[in-house]
């Protein structure tokens, strides 16, 4: 398998292995997906405001032209008109504001498109029953705005419009409408449709594909030159970026800080290239041990690592480092310094928290590293575990553990 280019095959990148196996389904992985979907609201925000007031602003313009056109209108055309169609808009406009709110806007729009698109639909009928069939391409326009321009999903906007589609076939068997006209109009319909459904796939498809290459790109450039996990500043970024999104979701996690164990008695005695080959045969076990797609695996500092774990349970980040500890293990590299056995070793600390406001990221740092001195201080070659200290930790009372 290669993975992509400068990413070392023994330290797989979710982003790398996604895009290797393709996604013509437009669904990436769910923890993939997510950060995708996120991001992807959150970049468009403020062009998904303007596309939402275009489309009111439109919506009044068409209210408006009809009005002109078949003034004599009936009470179900007033309740389609500002009983649905333009509070719907209003809605999903308002659920932008929500503070990160993707979720909320996602679910919003995804209710509300439908139920507006078959508002208009029925709307555009109406008029075609008042002898205006020149409004029809008010119901094309808003198909396409569906397609393009109000933040849904492809699924979602396929769903969209096949329900206000249907709806419009079905009112125009209905309608005292002339059938070769019904017909055109629902034939023009379908054929807007798959031209719609056909160029927003191929413009998902693309989308997904740059976000995809971009966040490998950044990878890349974010590794750490010898163990090919991540650098020291992305390991940073991304644990004050998990760190608030803790806090938002009341997610907990786990920050496991690893530390070979007499290491520097390990160079002395094998050479600093034997030294170096050690720390890329430890990052490798790290690496393949936490393989969620969020799992986060950096290098600290010298022989330390981090590996942050985001919406985890305290049993997975026990489990997962007693995983590393065996894996080290198991590589059997000798080290006749050690003071715990004949081959390199690693002691573990796990810190284990549910993000709150008021506390940072230094303060779960700092717990993880009590952890690991705990481990250091019992012994070496063992994991440490601590979770209740946190409420009474007091950042900058750090220990500093020998080797």
């Amino acid at each position: 398998m290669n993975p992509g280019p400068g990413i070392d095959a023994s330290h797989p990148s979710p982003v790398a292995e996604q895009l290797q196996r393709g996604f013509p389904w437009l669904r990436f992985e769910p923890t993939l997906e997510k950060t995708y979907r996120r991001e992807h609201y959150e970049l468009g925000l403020v062009q998904l405001r303007l596309n939402l007031l275009l489309a009111l602003g439109l919506v009044l313009a068409f209210i408006a032209m009809d009005r002109l056109v078949t003034p004599a209108t009936g009470v179900l055309v007033n309740v389609l008109r500002y009983g649905v169609i333009v509070p719907s808009l209003l809605a999903c406009l308002g659920a932008t504001w929500i503070p990160h709110g993707w979720r909320a806007y996602a679910r919003a729009i995804a209710v509300l498109a439908p139920v507006a698109l078959t508002a208009v639909a029925m709307l555009v009928l109406a008029a075609g029953e008042a002898g205006a069939p020149a409004l029809f391409p008010a119901l094309v326009l808003a198909a396409l705005f569906a397609y393009y321009l109000v933040g849904l999903s492809f699924y979602a906007a396929v769903r969209t419009n096949l329900i206000a589609l249907l709806a419009f076939v079905a009112g125009s068997s209905l309608a005292d409408l002339p059938a070769n006209l019904a017909s055109y109009q629902a034939m023009t319909l379908f054929f807007a449709n798959l031209v719609g459904a056909t160029v927003a796939y191929n413009l998902e498809m693309a989308r997904r594909t740059s976000w995809l290459e971009s966040r490998l790109l950044a990878e890349m450039a974010e590794r750490d030159g010898l163990t090919r996990t991540y650098n020291r500043r992305r390991l940073d970024g991304h644990l004050n970026r998990a760190w608030q999104q803790g806090i938002r979701e009341q997610c907990p996690m786990a920050l496991l800080m690893i530390d070979i164990d007499s290491f520097k008695s390990f160079n002395d005695r094998y050479g600093h290239q034997a030294g170096d080959e050690a720390l890329k045969a430890v990052a490798s076990v790290l690496a393949h041990a936490a393989r969620r797609p969020l799992d986060f695996v950096g290098r600290y500092g010298g022989e330390e690592f981090l590996v942050v774990l985001y919406d985890t349970t305290k049993e997975y980040a026990t489990e997962l480092a007693q995983n590393i500890l065996e894996g080290v293990r198991s590589l059997d590299i000798p080290h006749g310094a050690s003071e715990v056995g004949n081959v390199l070793t690693v002691s573990v600390g796990v810190a284990y928290v549910v993000p709150m406001a008021g506390r940072s990221p230094d303060g779960f740092i700092q717990l993880a590293d009590e952890a690991l001195y705990a481990a250091k201080h019992g012994g070496r070659n063992r994991v440490h575990v601590m979770e209740s200290e946190y409420a009474q930790l007091r950042t900058g009372s750090f220990r500093v553990a020998n080797g």
